[in-house]
This record gives C-alpha cells, sequence and structure tokens, in this order.
C-alpha cells in the first residue's frame, strides 16, 4: 500500500482524513519549473492511490516566474492532470494562483480557484461520494 503522505523541504503531499482527497502545500519561493515538477508528483501521488480530487494549498507560495511562464504552464495542466478535480487555495493578494487556474479552466481543467480551504472542499465534496 502506498505511504499517505511525503513531506520534503519545500513541500507536503498527503492523503486528507477519508481518504478520497489529496492536498498539495508547497511553502516558499516556486519556480516554473517546480510548477512542472510538482504536477508529476501530484498526478502520481493521487493515480497510485486511486484519488481523483486534489487540493492545492498555495498559501505559503512565493511565485518568481513571469507572467508568460505561468500561462504556459496553465495551459499545460488540463492536459497533465486529466481526470482530477483541482481545487486551488491562494493568499486574496496572490494573482499567480488564479491567473494559472483560470488559463487551466479555460483550457479544459476542471479547477477551481479558492481563498478558503472549507469553500474549496465543499466544491470537492461531490466528488469524493460514491456515486
Amino acid at each position: 500500500m502506498p505511504v499517505s503522505s511525503v513531506e520534503e523541504a519545500n513541500y507536503t503531499l498527503e492523503v486528507m482524513p477519508g481518504g478520497k482527497i489529496a492536498r498539495f502545500h508547497w511553502r516558499g519561493p516556486i519556480t516554473t519549473r517546480d510548477r512542472q515538477n510538482n504536477v508529476r508528483r501530484m498526478v502520481e501521488f493521487c493515480r497510485d492511490r486511486h484519488i481523483q480530487c486534489l487540493l492545492i494549498d498555495g498559501r505559503d507560495q512565493e511565485p518568481v516566474a513571469r507572467i508568460v511562464d505561468d500561462f504556459d504552464f496553465g495551459s499545460s495542466v488540463p492536459r497533465q492532470m486529466r481526470g482530477l478535480r483541482i481545487a486551488v487555495v491562494h493568499r486574496p493578494d496572490d494573482e499567480a494562483l488564479p491567473f494559472i487556474e483560470t488559463v487551466a479552466f479555460n483550457r479544459g481543467g476542471n479547477t477551481q480557484s479558492f481563498v478558503d480551504t472549507k469553500a474549496a472542499l465543499k466544491w470537492l465534496e461531490p466528488f469524493t461520494s460514491p456515486a
């Protein structure tokens, strides 16, 4: 059975209580390369555990990418993270994460951004119940 959490210097990736939602939390500066590596980590983690809902907690991220890089990254998310429902939680003053999420959504991603974790979990909830 796969481990239920991975903790590294800059991030934590874990299965939330109930076992239906994975949570990714990054701390500190984050580059486009970091974001790309994180996508691979999150997709692999969710796939190995048969999880389809992901909460990305970006409130402690410090973006250092250019807007064109954020656009390119957001454009790639729907293809790379196909099959996942993704709630992105960000600080109210963060412009990068909502922009990336909007680009991903407009390209067909199953994404939504929030400033409140409870609202994000509520949005994910219908997709964690048995059909």
